[in-house]
């Protein structure tokens, strides 16, 4: 609970303090007065400006916290015009509130801290293994032993990779010594929050505070932004909030006297920005600045004059000497991004994640399908069609509008964006462009429901009515794509940490399954992922096939491979083999075995005997004979047999539910795309305690009954291939009707609690006797004695 308060509370709240304490210290340094709805954004940038510089000389998070801590308490204690008043962020805090809860709902309504988008594209793996790695090294790879965190940051760190956000979420978390895994979530909600306070003090001299507060609210969580929010878009979500920071700034400084004091407030917002995504922020900082030029002829109804020629000047060397860090891996980091752009193959990025080529369309932030990657069809395609037609129809109009006002904020906002779309998205691949689109759908909808906001008289109800059902479709969009969601099994997060750090500093370890987060969890220990392509070594299969993200049991792995580790974590699982002969068990929690190999017996040659959804399979005389009859002298055999295990699987029962299809990507399994149900027979041969296990995902709660009596349970996202234990029994010999059965209901408000959530997948349930897999020396005199037996693997060693 502890941890939980902590993210989902003490996250923006500090967040908040900090950034407001240092804009106020920027506000007293320049001796200029900003509204109170910017202080916090513009200290946002401030932030990132103070702590790129030490982070890029190699210094740890010691250095950033004493250079945040002492701007904030230097900005509260010479606050301008009595602190109590400019802690009052008015309808902007509102709507920050409002965002930000939105962009959390699912840690909050899971009661314990987690984060969004797990196993989708999980990318926050590394940008979590970056921003710890930050704390401690800053950009320097420092002296790591080898495994895969180590590869991983090589690769990021020697390629220019934007640095910023993970730099300041790495600095948070050190403010409350608290890991960047618990405040990943809750900090990319502030950044969306301090985004939408922006807005408003865009929109509030002209809307007033709380129409302004309401279409802000509803142009951050624009679906296209809200998706790439809960798929953990640390980079994309913080340049929104610079961005957005920078326009409102730019407003700002067009009515101040002092140009510049409004130069350099600019400058500030714009550095930040780049420190947020480097060279793609280039384009956004280059718009700003034309518009702003435009802004202000616009609005003074002149070309700017000379005199603000020097202010333009200086202001521009501030910001590349505050961008300096940034800078410094600009080269590096726009050719890396441009080989990939040109890419083909295993690793190109053309589409990333994506499943085609997103529409313009999408940038309206109305999507009614819950998965932004694919096409929006029937009638709620109709629908999407009509709000996108509307929404960019109100956006001409209100961009036009605005010139003939001479209203310079809507102005910079569409200019900025439509620029950046016009020129860059055309140029980029389809991956990039989806990133581009995220972007702008902020600034689309904020400029096209201000127009319809800003109407008075007897039109304004009948325009605020329509704000209100365009703000319905942005949020029913938001809601379908909020069923889709996954968040990660915290319980078995603690696990993977619990494991790493039982074998911290030993190693290499080989971590035998799927799980890109393992590397930054079990960091503490020298973890390879072996099913990973960026990685100390990549598995060996006895037949060679695609790896990336797939699981593969020991016994499908190279013997040369496996006995290259000194140290072997699998999944506990009733199907998984046991290491070789000469692997002990020295680890062991809820999820997870330890094993570390031992100099005693030398395996000699490895016979895996496992199949799909079983550790064992019959020994076959044919298979075993020219293992004896090439065996040196001196030598024995080894059989590792198995506890006894009965599995169904669903896709057997012919008359299951028929939203149960059978699974394409996994022989036996069904997706479970709905509530529903299938049932067979387990036979159990023994008297004793008997583990329940369920293989699969489960994104609904999932339960299994024995002859009627729901006897236990599973729930959460889980790794290709892997179980999880339901209950522990004691059972009879006989025969047992199982039934595995999802219900229609939800247990809260959380991801994938909903009609047309994510699909989960059961591909078996197992019985398995509680009882410890036992090895068995036999001699190469008796070796025909283990013919036709049920045996995990057979092995010749020398003792």
């Amino acid at each position: 609970m502890g941890d939980y308060l902590v993210a989902v509370i003490g996250t923006p709240v500090l967040v908040w303090l900090v950034c407001t304490g240092c804009g106020l210290a920027l506000e007293r340094l320049l001796r200029v007065r900003l509204s109170n709805a910017l202080l916090a954004p513009i200290g946002l940038c401030v932030a990132f400006v103070l702590i790129m510089p030490g982070y890029t000389a190699g210094a740890g998070d010691a250095l950033a916290i004493a250079l945040l801590a002492l701007a904030a308490v230097g900005g509260f204690a010479f606050a301008q015009g009595g602190l109590r008043a400019r802690l009052n962020p008015g309808w902007a805090g509102a709507a920050a509130l409002a965002v930000y809860v939105i962009y959390t709902l699912p840690v909050i309504v899971y009661g314990h801290w987690t984060w969004s988008g797990y196993d989708f594209v999980n990318d926050s793996a590394f940008e979590m293994l970056l921003a710890n790695h930050l704390k401690g090294f800053g950009t320097l790879l420092g002296q790591l032993p080898e495994s895969s965190q180590r590869q991983f940051l090589v690769q990021y760190l020697g390629n220019g990779y934007p640095l910023g956000t993970q730099a300041l979420l790495g600095t948070f978390s050190g403010l409350i010594d608290t890991s960047v895994a618990i405040i990943y979530q809750p900090y990319i909600s502030s950044l969306a929050a301090l985004a939408a306070m922006a807005l408003v003090s865009i929109g509030e001299r002209r809307l007033g505070g709380w129409r302004a507060a309401l279409i802000a609210v509803v142009a951050v969580c624009a679906n296209l932004t809200y998706q790439y929010a809960l798929q953990g878009g640390i980079k994309e979500i913080g340049l929104l909030a610079t961005i957005c920071t920078a326009v409102a700034i730019a407003y700002a400084a067009i009515g101040l006297e002092r140009p510049y004091a409004g130069a350099a407030l600019v400058a500030v917002a714009g550095a930040a920005a780049l420190a947020t995504y480097n060279a793609v922020a280039l384009p956004y900082v280059g718009a700003l600045v034309l518009f702003l030029g435009l802004g202000v002829a616009l609005t003074r109804r002149s070309w700017p004059r000379p005199r603000w020629a020097l202010p333009a000047l200086a202001g521009g060397c501030l910001a590349a000497v505050l961008a300096i860090p940034s800078l410094t891996t600009f080269e590096t980091f726009f050719e890396v991004a441009r080989a990939g752009e040109g890419a083909t193959g295993a690793g190109a990025v053309q589409f990333g994640q994506l499943l085609r080529k997103l529409p313009l369309s999408q940038l309206s932030g109305v999507w009614l399908s819950g998965e932004y990657r694919l096409a929006v069809m029937g009638l709620k395609g109709t629908l999407t069609t009509i709000a996108t037609v509307v929404i960019l129809v109100l956006l001409l109009v209100g961009v036009l509008w605005a010139l003939r006002r001479r209203e310079a904020g809507a102005l910079l906002l569409a200019g900025v964006t439509g620029l950046v779309i016009l020129i860059v998205l055309p140029r980029v691949s389809p991956y990039a462009q989806g990133k581009l689109l995220a972007i702008a759908g902020p600034s689309v909808l904020f400029v096209a429901l201000a127009f319809l906001a800003g109407a008075r008289g007897r039109l304004a109800w009948p325009a605020m009515a329509v704000v209100g059902v365009l703000a319905l479709a942005v949020f029913g969009s938001d809601v379908l794509a909020y069923g889709h969601g996954r968040v990660a099994p915290t319980a078995r997060i603690e696990a993977i940490e619990q494991t790493g750090d039982h074998f911290a500093g030993q190693g290499p370890v080989l971590w035998n399954e799927p799980e890109e987060y393992a590397k930054f969890f079990a960091r503490a220990a020298r973890v390879s992922a072996p099913f990973e392509p960026i990685t100390p070594q990549q598995v060996q299969l006895r037949a060679p096939t695609y790896f990336v993200n797939h699981y593969f049991d020991l016994d499908e792995e190279l013997l040369s491979f496996v006995e290259g580790y000194p140290i072997i974590v699998t999944r506990r699982s009733p199907a998984a083999s046991r290491p070789p002969a000469n692997y002990r068990l020295v680890y062991e929690n809820k999820y997870y075995l330890g094993w570390r190999r031992s100099s005693t017996p030398q395996i000699l040659t490895h016979l895996p005997e496992q199949q799909p959804y079983s550790p064992s399979a019959t020994v076959a005389c044919a298979a075993l004979a020219p293992i004896v009859a090439s065996a040196p002298a001196g030598t024995k055999l080894i059989v590792a047999s198995t506890p006894e295990l009965a599995v169904f699987n669903p896709a057997s029962d012919t008359h299951r539910s028929p939203s149960w299809p059978v699974d394409p990507a996994q022989a036996g399994a069904v997706e479970t795309i709905t509530a529903g149900s299938a049932q067979g027979v387990l036979t159990v041969r023994s008297d004793g305690r008997y583990a329940v296990w369920v293989q699969g995902d489960f994104p609904r709660k999932t339960y299994v009954q024995l002859d009627g009596r729901t006897v236990g349970w599973v729930a959460g996202s889980n790794t290709p291939g892997q179980w999880l234990q339901a209950a522990t029994l004691s059972l009879h010999p006989g025969q047992y009707r199982v039934r595995v059965y999802a219900d229609g209901g939800h247990r809260h408000f959380g991801p994938g609690e909903w009609p047309g959530g994510d699909n989960g997948t059961i591909g078996a349930v197992g019985l398995q006797l509680q009882a410890p897999e036992s090895l068995q020396t036999v001699a190469l005199s008796n070796w025909r004695t283990l013919c036709g037996k049920q045996a995990d693997w057979v092995e010749l060693v020398r003792p």
